[in-house]
């Protein structure tokens, strides 16, 4: 026990104790995920319920063979309990058209049916063109080329959310909010 534990008489830290991986403070982090990137109120009430539903029993969303419901993602309970929250919040995003995912080796095309998705779920009132500008890039390059040439110069932005996958999830998000939202998903990796 450190000198400071023992004169203000805190327990001391023990080092193997495991450290909790969904705590409050995770909980309010995706609370505010939800603030900012859902412009809906009613999926930002249904979506924060479903988040502390899974922080508090995350065994509700996996099925009698412990396999996640949302979405077939190879999860299972209890191993991949740290993950529901994560995916709980990506697949309601996904499912309410706030968020999209993208094969790694997507054509353009569908890059952009996705992303004017997302577009028309938020009424930002506008949506890309269908004009193919970079089939000839990789997926990540045109998701930046479409980030920098054609949504930011409107005034918002393309942002990624790691899932540790070979696919790309994102959403769109006003310029005014996307390095606070880059620095949300970068918590939540």
């Amino acid at each position: 026990m450190g000198f400071f534990s023992k004169f203000f008489g805190q327990k001391a830290i023990d080092k193997n104790e495991p450290v909790p991986l969904n705590t409050p403070t995770d909980l309010q982090r995706y609370q505010e995920i939800t603030e900012v990137v859902v412009v809906s109120d009613a999926l930002k009430n249904e979506l924060k319920q479903k988040l502390k539903q899974a922080f508090e029993n995350p065994k509700s969303f996996y099925d009698s063979d412990n396999e996640f419901i949302l979405s077939e993602r190879g999860l299972t309970f209890p191993a991949n309990a740290n993950l529901t929250a994560k995916f709980v919040l990506v697949d309601t995003l996904i499912d309410n058209d706030q968020m999209a995912e993208v094969d790694w080796k997507e054509d353009e095309e569908e890059i952009r049916f996705a992303i004017n998705r997302i577009l028309n779920a938020k009424d930002y009132g506008f949506v890309l063109t269908d004009e193919c500008k970079y089939d000839d890039n990789e997926t990540f390059e045109i998701l930046e080329l479409i980030d920098t040439q054609e949504l930011k110069p409107k005034g918002f932005s393309l942002e990624i959310l790691d899932i540790d996958s070979d696919s790309y999830v994102f959403t769109i998000v006003t310029l005014e909010s996307h390095e606070e939202v880059s620095k949300m998903f970068n918590h939540i990796k």
